[in-house]
């Protein structure tokens, strides 16, 4: 008597839910990483304060400017985009106009003069923001001595 066996197909490693759970970790980690490096203009060195305790918290729609002197001319940057002052106003006018509460952190390099400084925060109060707030740092061991 002959049987007809069916003998099953060989279970193969299945590729496609992998891929899919890559992809989904892939796209968790890429949405929840902190862009900070991109906000920070790397060529600012931002002054130390003794006795300077850890800084808040961020909010999360702070905007910073990074200001820094090159050839006795003021450099402006957010995000590594380049602005005049009058560019600064009016993005910061745009951002009043939505949120009157936005949050400025200025990141003044400490060798640039305290004019160059004045003029920054002289373009926030124009724009009408009142929510401003200075990068400093701890100071390193030989600063301390």
């Amino acid at each position: 008597m002959k049987l007809n066996v069916k003998v099953p197909d060989s279970i193969g490693f299945q590729l496609a839910p992998m891929l899919d759970v890559v992809f989904l970790l892939l796209i968790f980690f890429v949405v929840t990483q902190k862009f900070i490096l991109n906000e920070q203009d790397l060529k600012v060195k931002v002054p130390t304060a003794p006795k300077t305790t850890e800084e808040a918290s961020r909010a999360i729609d702070e905007i910073i400017i990074n200001a820094r002197e090159e050839n006795d001319e003021l450099i402006i940057t957010i995000d590594r985009e380049v602005f005049t002052r009058e560019k600064l106003l009016a993005m910061l006018q745009r951002m009043i106009a939505v949120n009157p509460n936005q949050a400025v952190r200025i990141r003044g390099d400490a060798e640039m003069r305290w004019q160059k400084v004045a003029d920054v925060i002289s373009t926030c109060s124009q724009a009408g923001v009142w929510n401003v707030s200075f990068s400093k740092q701890l100071p390193t061991r030989d600063q301390q001595k």
